[in-house]
């Protein structure tokens, strides 16, 4: 049973991984396409699009990875059936609920492949994505640092150090100079919202120097005549789903504190807990799905079923999501019912 399942493991290890990078050149091509459409925006040009789609891949073999574990166990045991072998370990007594189990061992590295991509890689290299792309496509934003985004609006300079989703910022300082590039206004506001075509700063300091005084006021809310685009903003945030995990604990968390809703973000939290059973689900599902007597049928078409089955079920996990959201219903719950339903199923068909 141990030569068994490092055979079934380098098998399904291989073929995983090429069907993966199959996915994630076809997917990346196409948002190359996408990509090029933007050049000559700012300046954004080929390098950037080329550069951008590199490190969005770490994100996409992320999201396509429960996708190509059910190809490749499909086709590792497809190989095996088309090859006498699965039909060689059937006799030898290995039922289908103890295949399953080799399986799910073999499956164990790629799962930790998952999570150390999904956690460490991904979320690193999309940000630099991210911010590379807005960066590029605006002339308004002119600097990201650990200190948040600057920007330049006319003779003002804005730092913002929290953007958040819905038109909304934290923390936003602006320091607006005379055209003698002398400092004459230094605006500190708590937070702000885009509302009628316009910003609305709160809780705000400010202090004015005029001439050889200084004034200093405290408002409560005031209008911010900017050119500062929100939409350009939106091109900053990072999608919760890209975040890890710990990044989402901690943002769940401020927005408790906050009072803010943080449905979406407990949606992402859930997604990234629930997938690496997907994963381990997708594979075992092969068990049931090739059967020993079933030697004609190719192996593309075996691996033709795996793309369908994978994309069937992340579309229904989609739309699990989608409706917990609408319908108020618990992430932990709209979010791992697929993949739980599954399993059920699972352990019906390898009840023999």
């Amino acid at each position: 049973m141990k030569t068994l399942r490092r055979y079934l493991a380098g098998m399904l290890l291989w073929t995983t991984l090429l069907a993966l990078a199959a996915l994630v050149a076809l997917f990346a091509f196409i948002s190359l396409i996408d990509q090029l459409e933007e050049v000559g925006r700012g300046s954004y040009g080929v390098l950037q699009a080329v550069t951008y789609v590199l490190l969005t891949m770490p994100r996409l073999a992320s999201e396509l990875f429960p996708i190509a574990a059910m190809i490749g166990s499909m086709a590792t045991l497809g190989i095996l059936a088309q090859n006498s072998e699965l039909a060689v370990i059937r006799t030898a007594g290995v039922s289908s609920a103890q295949l399953a189990a080799l399986l799910a061992r073999a499956a164990l590295l790629l799962v930790v492949l998952a999570v150390i991509n999904s956690e460490l890689v991904a979320p690193f290299s999309e940000e630099k994505a991210q911010n590379l792309r807005s960066l590029s496509l605006t002339q308004q934003i002119t600097l990201k640092s650990k200190y948040g985004f600057w920007a330049r609006d006319g003779n003002s300079y804005i730092n913002i150090r929290k953007i958040l989703p819905g038109k909304r910022v934290e923390q936003i300082y602006i320091y607006e100079f005379d055209d003698n590039s002398r400092l004459r206004t230094s605006t500190r506001a708590r937070q702000a919202r885009y509302v009628q075509d316009r910003w609305l700063l709160e809780n705000i300091s400010q202090t004015i120097m005029d001439g050889e005084s200084i004034q200093k006021r405290q408002l409560k809310q005031a209008a911010w005549e900017s050119l500062l685009d929100p939409e350009m903003l939106n091109l900053i945030i990072i999608e919760p789903q890209y975040l890890t995990l710990v990044g989402l604990f901690g943002y769940i968390k401020y927005l408790h504190e906050n009072a803010q809703d943080s449905r979406l973000y407990e949606q992402a939290l859930w997604v990234k807990l629930v997938r690496p059973f997907s994963i381990l689900a997708m594979i075992i599902l092969a068990v049931p799905m090739v059967r020993v007597h079933m030697r004609s049928m190719p192996v593309g078409q075996r691996v033709f079923q795996g793309a369908l089955a994978g994309v069937i079920f992340h579309i229904l996990s989609q739309a699990s999501g989608n409706m917990g959201m609408v319908y108020g219903i618990a992430s932990a719950i709209s979010v791992a019912a697929p993949t739980v339903v599954l399993a059920g199923v699972l352990l019906w068909l390898l009840r023999d």
